[in-house]
């Protein structure tokens, strides 16, 4: 008898109604995937994730405030969430304040149904999917702010852990990295437990971050 996986489920955070009940749709054709329930306000937001969520997806536009606080709070509260922002802020700033708080991936509004489901998959299998829009307003940014910054400490990256972070900032998953680098998802799980150890970090999204600001990786090659 085959065994049944747990269904991931999928809580939406989304004032605008149209746009609610398309990522709604989306979720619902992914036979892995099920809807934890929809809200238009923080407010309700926060009582769809008391309820068991696996991956938040929120915009951060909301009738009664930011949705940073709650993805502040859902990371604070439930450490194994998975957030993706989407939303039609993809200025710098937006982005790096959402990834501060704990975001795993961002995606502008106007994504595809293939973007949004292929996102969705990715942070559950530990990626960190963000649109190369939004990567280009990171680099921009970071460039102009961090010019000639370079990490502190005595342990930079080596060229492969470079590598093995770029393809997940791009949204790779582990064993679609192994593949591109020839070596097993065991060991590119060891390079990412490098990585965070070298950038004294404790998510991708965190790493992805850091590794920009100090010029390590460039997200829009």
């Amino acid at each position: 008898m085959s065994q049944t996986h747990p269904r991931a489920r999928v809580a939406i955070v989304e004032d605008d109604a149209i746009l609610r009940e398309d990522l709604a749709r989306i979720v619902l054709k992914a036979p892995e995937l099920d809807i934890a329930g929809l809200a238009d306000t923080l407010r309700a937001g926060r009582a769809l994730l008391a309820g068991g969520v696996d991956v938040l997806l929120i915009d951060l536009a909301l009738p009664d405030g930011n949705g940073v606080d709650l993805i502040r709070d859902a990371r604070a509260r439930y450490p194994k969430i998975k957030i993706i922002v989407v939303s039609i802020f993809g200025d710098a700033r937006s982005v790096v304040r959402a990834i501060e708080a704990g975001a795993d991936g961002y995606l502008l509004k106007g994504a595809s149904e293939t973007e949004a489901e292929a996102a969705i998959r990715s942070v559950l299998e530990g990626g960190a999917p963000i649109s190369p829009t939004v990567a280009s307003h990171i680099l921009a940014r970071m460039r102009e702010q961090n010019s000639g910054r370079r990490l502190e400490g005595d342990a930079p990256l080596t060229e492969k852990e470079v590598a093995v972070l770029t393809d997940l900032a791009k949204g790779f998953r582990y064993k679609e990295v192994a593949r591109l680098h020839g070596i097993s998802p065991h060991t590119v799980a060891d390079h990412v437990k490098s990585i965070y150890r070298k950038l004294a970090v404790n998510s991708r999204s965190e790493a992805v971050f850091e590794a920009v600001q100090a010029g390590l990786i460039r997200l829009n090659d």
